[in-house]
């Protein structure tokens, strides 16, 4: 979250504000502190779960494997496998996104990336309304066949093409190619397709 914060909040202009959102407090405030960088005030973090529901609380758990803490396999709701034994656990608000960006007052959304370990086929969805209006650029990353599958089918629906990137450009691929790569995705929607043109692979 910090390395594409730091680059976004650096080059989105004068009048670009970066929303983020980071569940766990020990992340968040590492966060604040990279961020605290900028003489601009041109961010906003959110401490919370995103999800398909509004809950005042869900446990957020992260692994220690051999002495390690394991950040990048974090789950909701102890979604993580057994054999992993130790875990840290946080008690977090989940929102879901559009109720949680619809108070912000958008009047644009260029880019939207998700790495969610899993969890993007339901924090996607629940930014459903928000894609639709903005059509942004959306970079996820999708671990898990059935959790890729729902995601994409998902964004389908709403006029958006599957890329990835090759060569610094953006390759385009069809829905039943998504299970041969191991990256992240990209996708584009078709109303918006001039404007990404220069990015795309012909």
């Amino acid at each position: 979250l910090s390395y594409y914060s730091y680059f976004l909040a650096k080059n989105i202009g004068p009048k670009g504000h970066l929303y983020a959102v980071e569940p766990i407090p020990l992340f968040a405030e590492v966060w604040r502190k990279n961020m605290r960088k900028y003489s601009k005030n041109n961010y906003t973090l959110f401490n919370c779960a995103l999800g398909n529901e509004e809950k005042q609380e869900v446990i957020m758990s992260i692994p220690i494997v051999d002495g390690v803490v394991r950040h990048g396999l974090t789950k909701v709701d102890g979604q993580g496998e057994e054999s992993w034994g130790r875990l840290m656990e946080f008690k977090v608000p989940m929102h879901i996104g559009d109720t949680l960006l619809q108070k912000e007052s958008l009047s644009k959304l260029n880019y939207l990336k998700c790495d969610v370990e899993g969890y993007e086929q339901y924090v996607i969805p629940s930014l459903g309304k928000t894609i639709s209006t903005y059509k942004p650029l959306i970079q996820i990353e999708l671990n898990g066949r059935n959790n890729r599958q729902s995601v994409v089918d998902f964004l389908l629906q709403f006029k958006y093409d599957i890329y990835v990137l090759d060569a610094n450009k953006l390759n385009p691929i069809s829905k039943e190619e998504v299970h041969d790569y191991n990256q992240d995705f990209y996708f584009v929607n078709r109303d918006n397709i001039e404007r990404y043109s220069k990015l795309i692979k012909q």
